[in-house]
């Protein structure tokens, strides 16, 4: 009988637990926004690669009657990776700093800053 009532209060201890930790899981990613002052599309596509890190990736939506594009992040680039850039937006944030955001085809944008040129060499 002890062994029954140990059982039930712990199960009524944990059922709170149980539906508090979904709930964290779906918060909302946190979005970028920018004014876009250039953009460029090449012809040809470029060749960069990552080197250690494992950049995000952001989801870009743009505005139809303004220059502005928002950045969600959705994913993370492998390290040490060669990927092709179509795309290179020129942006401005809020606080008048300059960025660009590169379109890495079949991912989505991501900072330019953490792309390196060029194809990827294994060190030896």
């Amino acid at each position: 009988m002890k062994k029954i009532s140990i059982v039930i209060a712990s199960a009524v201890l944990a059922l709170p637990l149980a539906f508090s930790a979904p709930l964290a899981a779906n918060a909302a990613p946190k979005t970028y926004s920018y004014t876009v002052s250039k953009a460029i599309t090449y012809k040809k596509a470029k060749v960069y690669h990552t080197k250690d890190a494992t950049p995000y990736v952001f989801k870009g939506a743009f505005m139809a009657d303004r220059p502005t594009v928002s950045f969600q992040a959705k994913a993370k680039l492998k390290a040490g990776t060669t990927y092709y850039v179509t795309k290179a937006l020129k942006v401005q944030n809020k606080a008048k700093k300059n960025g660009t955001f590169l379109y890495v085809k079949g991912n989505g944008w991501i900072a330019s800053s953490k792309l390196t040129a060029g194809k990827f060499m294994q060190a030896d």
